[in-house]
């Protein structure tokens, strides 16, 4: 039964999950710092949790797809539980190995529950019992929160205790998924749409894919960017606050329009957004016309995610919706992200934060080519 506290129990999850990725991006390297990594250490670590993405999420939905729904929701439950002790064990492994290992399994862990916990939101929202997007939105506001708070809670030596403050949230999750919404979806499909992975579906993780590669210098080399045309570190704070602010409005206010439309023209029209911003990213450096660019967060992020999200659920064959959420997460946040970053990082050391910013903006382009094969019709 989906009722309205159980509805507030995705909202905590979203809001919980997203405020522990708020912590880890900004706060991660400076705590493994802390702990005495090199650089190269640093890179591995973070790599790890790169690569949990990509495995976590297909092969535990493969799993649960042949599960009941409430033997899904005892898996983010247990999951979420067992993550929070692995963050805690963060601080007390002393031997790299070790706390690579440590990483790599909370790494996976935190990484399968998402792709669930946006199944049911989707099926939920299918059957107009709530939007998606009202629901997805207060995982951006969890966001916000933690990574402004987080410079008042991890300054200086603080940032050791970054691994219970992760533990903390990760058992929110858990508590926010015991209440889940029993919710037993039927399977209605749009005309044109046939059972089994096609031709379309395939094309969406490929689209889905490129596009998290044209992200790779904003999410890895943007701030850095900024400083180096000599913004402040307010100023860049504001920046990456006016880009999430504007994803927070879209999903508010037009997600379900968005996820009525056709993919092919939410989808291409998100892509060539996305290279505008990119373009005019490299090619400016006052702050006015950035400001502005950030706007388009809500395109190149926002509408392309809620189109994305509810048309992986709408192609997927019936009885595999998990481990389409999964292998839509693992091409895109995943792979798509791992590869955009180090090749910008690349792109970067030999040409400069601008040249990488022109290559994704090319990227996203080229993208626009993958989407012809995805419905044209809502």
């Amino acid at each position: 039964m989906v009722s309205v506290a159980s509805l507030h129990h995705i909202r905590l999850f979203y809001a919980a999950y997203f405020a522990a990725m708020g912590l880890i991006l900004p706060y991660f390297p400076v705590y493994l710092s802390d702990r005495g990594l090199d650089v190269s250490a640093i890179g591995v670590m973070t790599g790890l949790l790169a690569a949990a993405k990509v495995i976590a999420p297909p092969w535990t939905g493969h799993v649960l797809d042949q599960r009941s729904h409430e033997q899904s929701r005892h898996f983010i439950v247990l999951a979420s539980f067992v993550a929070a002790g692995f963050a805690v064990c963060m601080a007390a492994a002393d031997n790299p190995y070790l706390l690579a290992a440590v990483i790599f399994t909370f790494g996976v862990l935190w990484a399968a529950i998402l792709p669930l916990t946006d199944g049911l939101s989707v099926s939920v929202s299918e059957a107009a019992l709530a939007d998606y997007g009202r629901l997805r939105v207060w995982g951006s506001v969890g966001f916000v929160v933690a990574s402004l708070a987080g410079g008042a809670w991890l300054a200086g030596d603080a940032v050791r205790q970054l691994p219970y403050w992760l533990a903390g949230l990760l058992l929110l999750t858990a508590l926010a998924a015991y209440g889940f919404p029993e919710h037993r979806e039927e399977e209605v499909r749009p005309d044109g749409v046939v059972s089994g992975f096609g031709a379309a579906f395939f094309a969406l993780l490929a689209a889905s894919f490129v596009m998290q590669v044209s992200h790779g210098a904003y999410y890895g080399f943007y701030s850095l960017y900024l400083v180096e045309i000599g913004f402040s570190g307010w100023q860049i704070g504001a920046f990456w606050v006016l880009g999430v602010v504007a994803e927070i409005v879209l999903m508010w206010k037009w997600a379900r329009p968005l996820q009525q439309a056709s993919p092919a023209r939410v989808l291409g029209g998100c892509l060539l957004l996305a290279a505008i911003r990119w373009f005019g990213i490299g090619w400016f450096v006052s702050w006015l016309p950035l400001l502005l660019l950030q706007l388009l967060h809500a395109a190149s992020f926002a509408a392309f995610h809620l189109s994305a999200v509810t048309w992986v659920k709408r192609l997927a064959p019936v009885g595999r919706h998990a481990a389409a959420q999964g292998w839509y997460s693992a091409s895109g946040f995943g792979l798509g992200s791992a590869v955009g970053i180090m090749g910008c990082g690349m792109i970067a050391e030999y040409s400069g934060y601008a040249a990488a910013f022109y290559v994704c903006a090319g990227v996203a382009l080229l993208g626009m080519l993958l989407v012809r094969r995805l419905p044209t019709g809502s």
